[in-house]
């Protein structure tokens, strides 16, 4: 699990700037958490409260003034969704992470072959969707457990009792 080591308000609206303890940066903008969240959206009509955060938990977390707090992991999940990559690497990479065909990532994606290929030769750019079903079955593969359903082969060890 990633934790933070520094966090800093960007000057762009209810966006932060996170330094992990990896070393790895990234920009989380939490406009779409602030506009959805009937939690959060207290920082739209109070936004100089937005900048007074900080980290808790020893860099699992952050925390504002007013009692809010949201997990490292979960903005670790914004900032990795907001991350602009290549269609072409993240549809590749899924497929060596789990050991997939191209017949199975077109199954776990509900797409047939011949749109995987054109995905991987970039012919076609990845979809929004796409991008966010990606994203989930790396982060939970029960998800792509359950898209795979009867339809893959499994090969059993057989015992030699």
């Amino acid at each position: 699990m990633k934790r933070l080591e520094s966090i800093t308000v960007s000057e762009l609206p209810f966006t932060l700037l996170l330094q992990w303890q990896t070393g790895t940066r990234q920009n989380a903008d939490l406009s779409g958490l602030i506009a959805l969240s009937r939690h959060f959206s207290i920082f739209a009509d109070d936004p100089d409260a937005f900048a007074k955060v900080r980290i808790i938990n020893w860099g699992h977390g952050i925390a504002w003034e007013n009692g809010l707090d949201f997990s490292a992991e979960n903005l670790a999940r914004i900032a990795d969704e907001q991350t602009d990559e290549d269609g072409r690497v993240l549809i590749e990479d899924f497929q060596k992470r789990f050991k997939l065909t191209n017949e199975q990532v077109g199954q776990a994606l509900g797409y047939r072959v011949s749109q995987i290929k054109n995905f991987k030769s970039g012919h076609t750019v990845v979809s929004p969707a796409v991008r966010i079903a990606i994203h989930t079955m790396k982060h939970d593969p029960t998800v792509l457990y359950a898209r795979m359903g009867r339809n893959i082969k499994v090969d059993r060890v057989k015992s030699s009792a």
